[in-house]
């Protein structure tokens, strides 16, 4: 073996075909989807995810969200500020450390976001009662395994 080569088996690079062009597809239509979701709520990309980490999780501190959207505490409360401004989130005390804060969704976030992702969730389910047991089940390992993929390479 010379020092140049490989020790293990390197994966050959994904063929190019219709599963990788609907996959390229599929991500573009999801970014799309996202900018527009963020333009009709009035809120960025950074604030669109802390939305929906607590739309999907609660409530949570500025710190626990820093920590898990990966960005730094100052970002984060920068984020945090313009999602109070625009009346998205309020800060309440936390009910055991005074110190602390919980950002908290603004009642009406979840149901006037829902009504703009309500056509995507509706369509998306059409399309999965339409599939057989077996198409479903097919299709849903394959996105198990994109999924991980996606953690694979950003260590997640």
């Amino acid at each position: 073996m010379t020092a140049n080569q490989p020790t293990d088996p390197q994966p050959a690079a994904p063929a190019e075909g219709p599963i990788r062009d609907q996959l390229r597809n599929l991500t573009r239509r999801q970014q799309r989807f996202e900018r527009y979701l963020g333009r009709q709520m009035h809120v960025d990309p950074a604030g669109l995810a802390v939305m929906d980490r607590l739309v999907s999780a609660g409530p949570a501190t500025p710190s626990e969200l820093a920590r898990e959207l990966t960005t730094s505490t100052a970002a984060m409360t920068l984020v945090i500020d313009r999602l109070a401004d625009g009346g998205h989130v309020s800060r309440q005390p936390h009910p055991s450390d005074r110190r602390k804060v919980l950002v908290t969704p603004a009642e009406h976030w979840e149901e006037t976001a829902f009504e703009h992702v309500e056509p995507l969730v509706v369509g998306i389910g059409e399309i999965a009662e339409s599939m057989t047991a077996q198409e479903q089940a097919t299709v849903a390992a394959f996105l198990k395994r994109a999924v991980a993929a996606y953690d694979r390479a950003t260590k997640a």
